[in-house]
């Protein structure tokens, strides 16, 4: 019997273990603002016992960690990315455009779907990722130039 536990499951600890110790609560506060034995929550962080759905989420939320952004983001690219990002705008964007993208592009590529291949996967997030940030930095460059004609406005005043 192989005793070294799943990928998963040690990935799922090692979030649970990060976010723990980043919220600066002690394993037994978790415990009792999870509602979990302090000895599950010892465990589960110690990756000797899978952790289930409900108390992943327990843990997070009793660490301040908003699950569902947490979880996701670990699971997409990893523990460390997912406590660094969660609850912010950036990781409510990110899951939102995961749950947007797969439905998007079976609708603009209909029958063509089967056409991708997975090698094209790194250079279409490369280019969305550029056309993000010439969209963003054009949004700041209006922003300051309606900034700037409300501020000369004002002055005109």
């Amino acid at each position: 019997m192989d005793m070294n536990p799943p990928d998963l499951h040690r990935r799922v600890a090692e979030l649970l273990e990060l976010a723990v110790r980043e919220s600066g609560q002690s394993i037994a506060q978790i415990a009792r603002k999870a509602q979990l034995k302090w000895d599950t929550v010892r465990r589960t962080l110690d990756a000797k016992r899978a952790a289930t759905i409900p108390e992943i989420v327990a843990i997070l939320d009793a660490t301040g960690y908003s699950a569902e952004d947490t979880f996701r983001l670990m699971l997409l690219v990893d523990g460390n990315f997912a406590v660094s990002r969660a609850g912010s705008d950036a990781a409510r964007f990110l899951g939102e455009l995961m749950r947007a993208i797969p439905v998007e592009i079976a609708e603009q590529l209909g029958e063509d779907i089967d056409q991708l291949r997975p090698r094209w996967a790194h250079g279409t997030a490369k280019l969305l990722a550029r056309t993000l940030a010439q969209h963003i930095a054009d949004l700041n460059r209006r922003g300051d130039a309606i900034g700037m004609l409300r501020h000369s406005a004002s002055v005109a005043d």
